[in-house]
């Protein structure tokens, strides 16, 4: 009895190990460059907020858009959106506030800019068939039609308010997508929010060995855990 005992466990062992080593042969093998968490958030604006009046009131008029577009609370954004910069730039167009800020779920850290005109050029045209006045600064009204309509390059961001993750930690997600990308690691290059959904993604990377300007790129959902992995040019001549 003891020896058929060993001879089925041996068995077992043996068609384990070579499901690993099938699984392992897949596998494809990779290589980037690990830096830490949150180094991504160093290629972005870290100015201060304008405290001018301008500013103040537009910045006010941001808010309160925002928060009523995401049907969010005061509590939620307060405790998940962390006010960076903001600057008010002339351009060909006219004058536009901007406002960069981070979105902080749990572990995860994204950062992003809106923007809206607060004041169209007098002798500009674009857009005729919006009633909002040239030459002079717009009302609150006035920039909620241009955001509407996305014209002048005005827009603020679809935000999905959700208070936790799909993962508990970074670690955990990357794991995740790397086993889901079938390569032996993947080095995370940022994490963004989606424009059409509104979610938290995770954007990572990785060049194939012994290729030729071919790399590997894979994004995961935060909030529903769906990938999206695809190859590409690691550069463009």
């Amino acid at each position: 009895m003891e020896n058929i005992f060993n001879k089925n466990w041996t068995i077992t062992l043996l068609i384990t190990l070579l499901f690993l080593c099938s699984c392992n042969e897949d596998k494809q093998t990779v290589s980037c460059a690990k830096t830490d968490d949150y180094t991504y958030l160093d290629g972005y604006p870290d100015g201060a907020l304008c405290r001018e009046s301008l500013c103040i009131v537009y910045q006010n008029i941001w808010k309160e858009f925002f928060v009523e577009k995401n049907a969010i609370t005061e509590d939620y954004f307060n405790q998940h959106i962390e006010l960076k910069t903001s600057y008010i730039q002339d351009w060909n167009s006219g004058t536009s506030f901007c406002i960069g800020y981070y979105v902080k779920i749990n572990w995860a850290i994204a950062y992003n800019t809106d923007q809206f005109i607060i004041k169209i050029e007098a002798s500009n045209t674009d857009y005729p068939n919006l009633n909002i006045p040239r030459g002079t600064y717009l009302t609150k009204e006035n920039i909620k039609t241009v955001v509407n309509a996305q014209a002048f390059s005005s827009d603020i961001i679809k935000l999905t308010p959700i208070k936790t993750l799909k993962f508990n930690t970074m670690n955990n997600a990357v794991n995740f997508l790397t086993k889901k990308a079938n390569v032996n690691s993947l080095c995370l290059k940022r994490i963004y929010i989606d424009k059409f959904t509104g979610h938290l993604i995770l954007e990572s990377g990785a060049q194939y060995d012994n290729e030729v300007n071919k790399c590997i790129r894979a994004n995961l959902d935060l909030f529903n855990e769906e990938t999206t992995i695809f190859d590409t040019p690691c550069w463009i001549d």
